[in-house]
């Protein structure tokens, strides 16, 4: 057992060793960027590649009726050592709505251990935004899933939220409320199904 974990701290120190050197960093870049390339060709995932600006797009359904399409997009930032995972949810808000938009995402900011929304209110852009340290996913090959996944997941409900005040002008509070009941209710009935 000792061995398993000397061995393991060994792996994890090298690794670090490896990011502090910036040429090395940017072969741990390379190296995700091109186990994030297998992880949509082995799912068969349509999505394009742009080889140049190094990033993945890809478009997933957000309903059950597969009629709503949003943009992701996956990329490393060497300046900052990041796995990136990227959804646009509104582009181009009515900029009237600020001030809600910017109640929601603090809202949500507050709540989430994984992401952050991004409001821009000179473009009227909100987007929702995953990171992870290289390091993680340079060691671990899953954790490239799992990123992708929980962004995947997170971001239908938090366009849910905004699609509620954008296009049906709820209150942000009142809709945090109804989304922690709607992940009550779907936390039960998994407990349920188990």
């Amino acid at each position: 057992m000792n061995n398993m974990n000397d061995e393991n701290k060994r792996s994890i120190n090298e690794a670090k060793k490896k990011l502090d050197n910036i040429e090395n960093r940017e072969q741990v870049h390379e190296f995700i960027f091109e186990r994030l390339k297998e992880y949509f060709n082995l799912r068969q995932l349509q999505h394009e590649v742009n080889e140049q600006e190094r990033f993945i797009d890809c478009r997933w359904t957000i309903d059950s009726e597969n009629k709503i399409f949003k943009s992701y997009r996956y990329f490393t930032d060497i300046n900052t050592d990041l796995l990136k995972s990227i959804v646009w949810i509104s582009e181009g808000y009515d900029d009237n709505k600020s001030k809600e938009v910017l109640i929601l995402a603090a809202h949500f900011n507050s709540l989430m251990a994984n992401g952050i929304v991004r409001v821009d209110t000179e473009t009227c852009t909100i987007v929702l935004e995953f990171n992870i340290r290289t390091l993680v996913p340079y060691l671990f090959s899953g954790e490239i899933d799992n990123q992708v996944m929980s962004h995947y997941h997170d971001s239908k409900n938090i366009i849910w939220a905004f699609n509620r005040l954008l296009l049906f002008h709820e209150d942000p509070v009142y809709i945090i409320i109804d989304l922690k009941n709607k992940l009550n209710q779907k936390n039960k009935k998994q407990k349920i199904n188990k």
